[in-house]
Parts: C-alpha cells; sequence; structure tokens
C-alpha cells in the first residue's frame, strides 16, 4: 500500500517536471519579460526623497500658553477645535496643529504648490500635499514630520516650514493672549489710578477741613490690614477674570484663585465684622472690628482704607500689567526642535532592486500557473469524444 503512494507521488512530481519541461519557453519568455519591463519601468520611475525633522513634545508652559487655541480654532485654526477636547496627550495637540488647514494653506501658499500640483482649487492641494507629508508621533512623544518629493532640497525646506508654521500658530495665540490680558489690565489700571487720585484728595480736603484727625495705633493697624487684603482681594479677582476669559472653570489655576478669594473675603468679615462668637472670646485678640472704632475718626477711617486699598490695587495691577507685556512680547521659539530636516542625498524611492525582484518572482509564479492551465486544457480537449450523428 504504502509503495503504491511512494509510486504515485513520483508519477505526479515527474508529470510536473514534464509539464515544466513542455512549457518552458513559455515560462521562460514570460519571466524575461517581466523582468526587463520592470528594469525599463523602474528605470523610468522619476526619484523620490525623503526629508524628516523631529521636535519635542510640548512643555508644561507652551501648553498652558496655547489654551487660547480653543478661541483661535474658531476664527481660522481649522479641524483644531473639535480635536482639541479629545487630545489626550500633549504631542496629540501639536499633531491636530499640523494636520490642520491654518498649517497646510500656509505652506501651500508659501512654496506655491496649487502651481506646482497643477491644480485650481485648495481642497485639491491639501489632497496632493498630505500624500507627501506623514505626522508620526512616537511612543516617547517626539513627532517626526516626513517630507518626499522629487528634490531633495524643496522636500527639507517643506520639513523645516511645517515646524515654522507650528510655532507662529503657537507664537500668535501666546502674544494674542498676552495682548489680551494686557488691554484688560491696562483699562483697569487707568481706574484704579483715577481712583488714587480721587481717595488722596479726598482726603487732603477732610484734613484741610478738619485741620488734623490722629487715629490710635490700634485702629491704624486695623486700616492698614484691612486696605491691603481688600487691595490684594480686588487683585485676585481681576485676575480670576482675566484667567476665565481663555481657561475652563476646572483649570487648576482658576480653582486656585477661587480659593484664596475665599480665604481673603473670610480674614476681611473677622477685620470689619468681628470673629462669630462660637466660643468663649479670645482675651488675647489683637483687632477689634471697624464698627467699633470711635465716630470721632470714623470718617477719616474710610477715608484712609480706601486710599489703603487702591493703593494695594494699583500696586498689583501694575505687576501683573507688566508681566502681561513681557508675555505680549515674548518672541522666544515655542517649539523645540530636535533634527531639523538636512537635503536627503540618497534616494528613499523606487527601489529599483526590490521591484524588479517582485515582479520576477510574480511573473514565475503566473507563467507556472499559465503552463499547467494550458496543460489542462489540451488533456482535456484530447479526451473529449464527440457525440455520434
Amino acid at each position: 500500500m504504502d509503495k503504491e503512494y511512494i509510486d504515485a507521488d513520483e508519477i505526479n512530481l515527474l508529470d510536473v517536471w514534464q509539464v515544466l519541461v513542455k512549457r518552458k519557453r513559455l515560462i521562460g519568455y514570460i519571466v524575461g519579460a517581466a523582468a526587463i519591463a520592470s528594469v525599463m519601468i523602474s528605470l523610468l520611475l522619476p526619484k523620490i526623497y525623503a526629508a524628516t525633522t523631529s521636535i519635542l513634545p510640548p512643555q508644561q508652559d507652551t501648553l498652558a500658553l496655547s489654551m487660547g487655541l480653543q478661541q483661535a480654532a474658531q476664527s481660522g485654526v481649522g479641524g483644531i477645535a473639535s480635536g482639541l477636547l479629545g487630545m489626550k496627550t500633549a504631542a496629540d495637540l501639536w499633531v491636530g496643529i499640523l494636520k490642520s488647514n491654518s498649517v497646510r494653506d500656509a505652506i501651500i501658499d508659501r512654496f506655491r504648490l496649487k502651481g506646482v500640483f497643477d491644480v485650481e482649487t485648495i481642497e485639491d492641494a491639501r489632497r496632493e500635499l498630505d500624500d507627501m507629508v506623514e505626522v508620526v508621533k512616537a511612543k516617547e512623544e517626539i513627532l517626526s514630520i516626513t517630507v518626499e518629493d522629487k528634490n531633495p532640497q524643496k522636500a527639507a525646506q517643506i520639513a523645516n516650514a511645517f515646524v515654522e508654521e507650528l510655532d507662529k500658530i503657537n507664537m500668535g495665540n501666546v502674544m494674542t493672549s498676552g495682548k489680551r490680558t494686557r488691554l484688560f489690565l491696562e483699562k483697569r489700571l487707568r481706574e484704579a489710578k483715577e481712583e488714587v487720585i480721587r481717595t488722596e484728595l479726598a482726603m487732603k480736603v477732610f484734613q484741610e477741613d478738619n485741620k488734623a484727625v490722629k487715629l490710635d495705633e490700634q485702629s491704624k493697624a486695623i486700616i492698614e490690614a484691612i486696605g491691603g487684603i481688600r487691595g490684594d482681594l480686588m487683585a485676585k479677582e481681576i485676575e480670576l477674570q482675566t484667567m476665565l476669559s481663555f481657561a475652563t472653570p476646572t483649570h487648576p489655576r482658576v480653582e486656585l484663585l477661587q480659593s484664596e478669594i475665599t480665604g481673603l473675603k473670610g480674614q476681611l468679615r473677622e477685620l470689619t465684622e468681628g470673629k462669630k462668637k462660637q466660643f468663649p472670646a479670645e482675651p488675647k485678640d489683637i483687632f477689634i472690628p471697624t464698627a467699633k472704632i470711635p465716630d470721632l475718626g470714623l470718617q477719616y477711617t474710610r477715608l484712609l482704607r480706601d486710599a489703603t486699598i487702591q493703593e494695594t490695587l494699583y500696586g498689583l495691577l501694575t505687576q501683573q500689567y507688566e508681566m502681561a507685556r513681557i508675555q505680549e512680547a515674548r518672541d522666544s521659539p515655542t517649539v523645540q526642535i530636535l533634527d531639523v530636516a538636512k537635503v536627503p542625498e540618497k534616494k528613499a524611492r523606487p527601489k529599483r532592486a526590490l521591484i524588479v525582484l517582485l515582479s520576477t518572482v510574480t511573473a514565475a509564479f503566473l507563467s507556472v500557473f499559465l503552463a499547467f492551465f494550458m496543460e489542462f486544457l489540451e488533456k482535456s480537449k484530447k479526451e473529449w469524444i464527440p457525440p455520434h450523428e
């Protein structure tokens, strides 16, 4: 029984070999033609060069300053607004910016790609550009931008241009946020300055009308404490309003400001109204509430308190205003480049040896299949017996 199987296998292998020998010219012609054609085609294919630049992921301070992108997306950075809320990491934010219409359109205009691609619409130009560009995020959060083009110099230029456009958008939003803050603080600073002048004049008029008014040390300490706390409180409230213009209520800085404002209000309430007597009074309390200050100096006390508040507020607003001006004028790059795209010396494709090898192997398989198919047709024709008339 085993011998019969072995004989059958030998017969089958012999049949295969006979078919291959019989159709060797057909197989040779097909494989040879495919090899020659693949060589010619691979030589005719244009050389494509690839240039790659890589950038480090956004730092925390840069990411915080980029929060203004939520507003900017509505006015020009297409494709970011919907993805911003669903970004998993900081690097995902930059991937979304790099793939946005704003960046792609800037690249198209900068290199006049509509004429290069020979297209009429910006949508067609974007599709052609997408075929040239690949943005990849590594597991280390490093971003790589690879551009392929027939011209190696242009491939490197476009790759580096993507990084420049990303930095422009980041810088634009940082400066926009700084300008918005600066204008807001500038207005409040003018108002605070006017209030300082008004309170100083009011105190001067009061002193001239009532000669000199002298407060005891305890009342003076209360007034200075209240003025400092009220000024700090107003400054914190202004900072909170500024933050809420571009940040969400759940932002850590917003929550911190809200907590500080609550604490300052509690301190102010104790100084103006006194502590709530839920427990026995403490004999060591230094301050008494302003409601218990003698009536003789009450009016002057209020004027002095208002002046202290406005001076404290003016000083704090001046500090915030200077910080906003520095942020607005900031021109340092927000994108940290790891590798600058250099002009490639070797082509990325076509890989001619691989093309010829794959074409030849594929042609060999197809030619063998065709040889057996022709052998099958030939045997079927011989075995077919026409019907008797």
